[in-house]
């Protein structure tokens, strides 16, 4: 038996959403909402959903995108980069760091900071889906390569479902632990 993405997925209406414009205090609302809502059996959500004007997804506010809001570095990922081929060396740049991430040593401001903060700054953009239609397989393959904890669900075109990595290791794990050792 083949089973595909559709059977496992979570429809975005069972899923936490907010519009791109929305707060992160907002979003945070809309998660805890969305997990009330969850059945004993099923995990809880470790992101919400980004919407734009048109209900169209266009990305995902992850458990770490909305920590890592709280203190944004100084440094991106590619200004790190750009610094290490500049023959500064790792020292130097870690304490410029270091001069920068003392402003925010207060976590209750930062939060108080954080709340305001529009989820259009904090998301982690979308673009890739899988079918519905598409075998397990080639999801987890997907998930794999991509390090990913979720992946969008589309029908022709539209996203219609989300594919979390929780469920996808419990019908894996269930996989497993029904098969008979040596056999095949």
């Amino acid at each position: 038996m083949t089973t595909r993405v559709k059977e496992l997925m979570l429809a975005l209406d069972d899923y936490a959403t907010v519009q791109s414009d929305a707060t992160l205090r907002e979003a945070l609302v809309a998660l805890s909402k969305a997990q009330l809502g969850l059945t004993y059996d099923r995990h809880h959500h470790r992101a919400v959903l980004v919407l734009d004007r048109g209900g169209k997804v266009v990305g995902k506010l992850t458990h770490w995108a909305m920590l890592r809001s709280l203190e944004p570095s100084f440094f991106g990922e590619a200004d790190h980069e750009a610094l290490s081929r500049s023959n500064l060396s790792q020292e130097f740049i870690h304490s410029l760091e270091s001069r920068f991430a003392g402003l925010r040593r207060d976590l209750g401001a930062t939060c108080r900071e954080a709340a305001r903060v529009r989820v259009e700054d904090a998301m982690v953009p979308v673009r890739e889906s899988i079918d519905e239609e598409a075998e397990l397989s080639e999801a987890i393959r997907k998930m794999v390569l991509g390090h990913c904890q979720s992946v969008l669900v589309s029908r022709q075109g539209e996203v219609v479902g989300i594919l979390r990595l929780s469920d996808v290791f419990e019908e894996v794990a269930d996989m497993i632990r029904g098969t008979t050792p040596g056999t095949r």
